[in-house]
């Protein structure tokens, strides 16, 4: 572990993160009720208190502190809906870290994600062929003609950046440094300016120049959303709709949101990861996927935990008026697709809000992206690396490395992170809705996230050269893409903390992934409650295991 300066611990900083800054910013409308009841939420002294992350920014401290109010506003509702007085909340920041590599550390069936058999698995999903060398590593980082540094990104099809660049679609490479060495000689070729606009006017696909934060800040797009919170949250009360009581149920388990619908119409990470932590704290949940296109299988393996998976075409009018009846007896619309796909669909927030008006009870519309919902970057698609990229984060981690090549970060810290803030905006929007009414619009982004993490600060200096010494290997290069730097932090991990993987930070269900009976392992909740118990109802399930309605009530 990291030897920090004297006094700071992880523990101190997630507490005055938690009351500090996230209880005090009046940008996030957190209602009395939590901040009374955040009295009543700690953070486990046994975990570790140095900081041990190999990253310049506080990772562990934020992850913490976000799980703090996700489970503050839990305590709240849950003492409103059940008659329950506030209960004690413990929030453990080991697992608020591993949370954010938690599909890395998932086991299905007894084994590791990286089994072969397993990997045979989920990678049906990968319907374009984008693990192959050459076609996964056209998303990194490289150097431009002009002496910059531009994020290129394959997305979930690599097609349109080769051909973007004038390369193969495929070609066959002997290892992950010949398809490195090839794209990068290529990428060389052009300014960073004419990559930037080429990729996401005319080609539509995410990509990025490496900016530091200053440079961010200055952009036209960081002085749009400068003001932002880590979540917006539009109320429509005008619209006469009344409060919506929470649902009557017969419960065991205490969860907060226990009858609450919602539909997710997300992939990836940080959108599946609002849906899966609602579930978490006992929502039903109907995914919305469609088995002709290609998904993330490693990360769709967890991130189906607790849902129900329905396969509909969106462009078909059959897949539309499903889409449509599931919404009509929903309580949040979940959008995390490229800004402006669902608007052509048929389902803007505007339409969505109709479908509440015409039932007499509103909707949570809530969508997340990766620029944030206003300023000239606004309608780009975009991914966890674009969004480190973009926002600064990059060139942090080169700060702390001593290096004069941007280094991005080893884990989709910003995707997990968006997640948990998704689901705390949710569960707000909710709570104004059972006494206020209305509909509501929610709205998260990378961006956000990430412009909040480094307004934190960094590690000071001392605990940044301790974590360099812990994590010598970890001193990577630009070309270093996350599954290149996550080897290396996985292999080292057993030895440097043993402690994160304790078995008590995992828990275990029946999934649904193929094979009869078979369990799955996975990084349980951070948070503990004393009568409330955290879980979920389902485990993962494959893509449309079932249809397109809401289980029936009892």
């Amino acid at each position: 572990m990291a030897g920090p300066k004297e006094n700071y611990t992880i523990q101190k900083e997630a507490s005055r993160i938690l009351h500090s800054v996230l209880l005090t910013d009046s940008r996030l409308q957190i209602p009395d009720s939590v901040k009374t009841a955040a009295s009543r939420t700690s953070f486990d002294e046994s975990a570790e208190s140095a900081p041990f992350l190999p990253a310049p920014v506080k990772c562990t401290e934020l992850s913490a502190a976000l799980w703090a109010l996700l489970a503050t506003f839990g305590n709240a509702i849950a003492s409103e809906r059940y008659d329950l007085p506030n209960q004690k909340v413990v929030v453990n920041s080991d697992v608020a870290s591993i949370f954010l590599m938690s599909f890395w550390l998932m086991r299905v069936g007894g084994k590791p994600v990286s089994d072969p058999a397993l990997v045979k698995r989920y990678s049906i999903y990968d319907t374009t062929q984008q693990f192959t060398y050459w076609r996964r590593l056209v998303t990194n980082l490289y150097p431009t003609r002009d002496g910059r540094w531009f994020h290129l990104h394959g997305g979930l099809n690599s097609d349109r950046s080769l051909r973007m660049l004038g390369l193969p679609t495929h070609k066959d490479v002997g290892d992950e440094m010949e398809a490195i060495n090839g794209l990068s000689e290529r990428v060389r070729q052009f300014d960073a300016e004419w990559l930037d606009i080429e990729a996401n006017e005319y080609w539509r696909q995410a990509g990025g120049i490496c900016l530091t934060p200053e440079e961010y800040r200055e952009t036209e797009q960081g002085k749009a959303v400068a003001d932002d919170g880590l979540y917006l949250l539009e109320e429509f009360s005008h619209e006469k709709l009344p409060p919506v009581p929470w649902p009557k149920v017969a419960t065991k388990t205490y969860r907060p949101l226990e009858g609450i619908k919602i539909v997710d119409l997300t992939r990836a990470i940080a959108g599946p990861t609002i849906a899966r932590l609602a579930a978490l704290f006992g929502a039903t949940v109907v995914r919305v996927s469609n088995v002709k296109l290609p998904d993330l299988g490693i990360v769709l393996m967890e991130s189906n935990l607790g849902k129900r998976d329905t396969h509909l075409d969106l462009k078909t009018e059959e897949g539309r008026a499903a889409l449509l009846h599931l919404i009509q007896d929903a309580d949040v619309v979940l959008d995390g697709y490229r800004p402006g796909a669902l608007e052509k669909l048929g389902f803007s927030p505007t339409y969505v809000h109709e479908i509440a008006k015409r039932r007499g009870k509103g909707i949570v519309y809530a969508r997340e992206n990766c620029y944030g919902w206003k300023g000239p970057w606004k309608h780009r698609s975009g991914w966890q690396q674009i969004s480190d990229a973009v926002t600064g984060i990059a060139w942090l981690f080169a700060r702390m490395w001593d290096s004069d090549e941007p280094i991005m970060p080893f884990l989709p810290n910003s995707d997990f992170q968006t997640g948990i803030v998704g689901c705390i905006a949710v569960m707000n929007a909710l709570d104004k809705r059972a006494k206020k009414g209305g509909n509501y619009l929610v709205s998260m982004s990378l961006n956000q996230l990430n412009s909040f993490l480094i307004s934190l600060g960094t590690q000071s200096p001392e605990v940044q050269q301790s974590l360099r010494k812990m994590w010598p290997k970890m001193k990577l290069r630009s070309y270093d893409d996350i599954h290149r730097q996550m080897r290396v932090l996985l292999s080292d991990l057993p030895e440097k903390m043993p402690e994160l993987l304790n078995p008590r930070s995992f828990n275990t269900i029946k999934a649904d992934l193929g094979v009869p009976d078979e369990e799955m392992k996975f990084v349980g909740p951070a948070a503990r409650y004393e009568t409330t118990k955290l879980g979920y109802d389902l485990g993962s399930c494959l893509r449309g295991t079932h249809e397109a309605k809401w289980p029936s009530q009892g």
